[in-house]
């Protein structure tokens, strides 16, 4: 089967003619809207709250890491139960879902900069009603996705939320520089309002089924995943590797960069910062192009050219011999991960029905936080193997390399535009 969509295109109602239509510009902002809440609230987490921890329990390094753990806890235990909640709802709406959660965020980012005022139960509670806002909307935002958006157009909304994932990244984690702590969380805070307010009245009426679909139970949900696993749905096995491995490279870079530039440069942390920010400026400008390149010439195709151009400037990266080379460099490798980044989730979740996307959804979440969970004790190991952090961009391009094969198990055709069962 050919990776280039169907000559008839499919319309917006679900019809097919002779006219290709046009891209919907407004709807793919409204979906990339669940990538700039993750720009949001990440990024912000991560420089702010560790400092917040270590505040209340002192240098106590062990149970720094248990309150920090309560994210991946939460995540193990909401992605799924959202995500088969979220499938029984499908015939009416996932919206429930991820405005709850979405608002429960709101509430944890208001309340986290005070929170360890009351101690360290106060701290706890407030991550804990904020990762429960998080994880209980990923799952269901994932499957409203493509609930939402038209087959063809998928690459273009993933692209529109890594976009949006990016900007809002670079723009709160500059707030927070310039103004601090407190009003980066309450400005968050009002913004994930904003986006909850902007989601439910834009995708109010695209949320629900078109058509009565049946209702999922516990039999028929184990047969989609044991499908899923036993390669029954032609390349989604590959597509979980392939995913979990450009996950692992991704966290290769955001969490041992720092130790890396500092030993290979003889540099300060200030100065590393301009590497992160140009990872994120690579992302802003790679991210849209790399969904209309999925749309041009197929899914499959763009995760082969990304993997293949990532692992290049990757090993490139491993040459350059200062630090005002690898800004630009880090940007370009950015631009090259956005290609299966933004086309990995459409290409997945093409052959799966309506009433089991959201379970599949949370599967393929998981699978990226394994590959999360998997690569700092690896790469760990691996840099105590080679006693120093010299070799990490050779590494990430191995992974991308490994990511490149799984995406050519994929049988061509596999997860394209309008081969699914809801076409259009």
């Amino acid at each position: 089967m050919n990776a280039s969509p169907a000559a008839a295109p499919t319309l917006l109602d679900g019809t097919t003619g002779a006219r290709a239509v046009r891209t919907p510009w407004l709807l793919l902002t409204l979906v990339g809207m669940g990538g700039l809440f993750s720009g949001i609230t990440g990024p912000l987490l991560s420089a702010f709250v560790p400092p917040l921890v270590r505040e209340v329990l002192g240098d106590r390094r062990t149970e720094i890491g248990i309150v920090m753990s309560i994210d991946n806890v939460l995540l193990l235990l909401l992605v799924p139960l959202a995500g088969a909640l979220s499938d029984r709802a499908s015939r009416h709406s996932r919206l429930p879902l991820i405005v709850g959660g979405y608002l429960l965020a709101a509430v944890g980012m208001a309340v986290m900069p005070w929170a360890g005022a009351a101690g360290l139960a106060g701290l706890v509670t407030a991550l804990i009603i904020l990762h429960t806002g998080t994880n209980l909307s990923r799952a269901p935002f994932q499957a409203l996705l493509a609930d939402a958006v038209p087959s063809r157009f998928r690459s273009l909304a993933a692209g529109s939320a890594t976009f949006q994932m990016c900007v809002g990244a670079i723009a709160f984690l500059m707030l927070g520089q310039l103004f601090g702590m407190r009003p980066a969380f309450l400005a968050a805070a009002g913004t994930v309002l904003v986006v909850t307010l902007a989601l439910a009245a834009g995708l109010r009426s695209r949320s629900g089924a078109a058509t009565p679909t049946e209702e999922p139970s516990l039999r028929s949900l184990l047969g989609v995943l044991r499908a899923a696993f036993t390669g029954a749905v032609p390349g989604l096995r590959a597509v979980f590797v392939a995913s979990l491995l450009l996950q692992l490279t991704f966290q290769t870079f955001t969490t041992w960069y720092a130790l890396h530039g500092t030993e290979r440069f003889r540099v300060g942390p200030e100065a590393i910062v301009a590497g992160m920010i140009a990872w994120a400026v690579g992302g802003v400008i790679g991210a849209l192009p790399a969904g209309a390149i999925g749309v041009r010439i197929g899914r499959r195709r763009t995760m082969l050219l990304g993997f293949a151009l990532m692992a290049g400037v990757l090993f490139a990266l491993d040459r350059v011999s200062s630090l005002t080379m690898m800004a630009p460099m880090l940007a370009l490798a950015s631009a090259c991960w956005t290609l299966p980044m933004t086309n990995a989730y459409p290409l997945f979740v093409e052959p799966i029905p309506r009433q089991h996307r959201g379970v599949l959804a949370a599967l393929y979440l998981l699978s990226m936080a394994l590959g999360g969970a998997v690569g700092d004790p690896l790469n760990g190991r691996l840099f105590d193997l080679f006693d120093g952090y010299r070799p990490m961009f050779l590494m990430m391009s191995a992974y991308t390399v490994l990511a490149l094969v799984a995406v050519l198990l994929i049988p061509q055709g596999a997860g394209e535009a309008d081969t699914g069962p809801d076409r259009g």
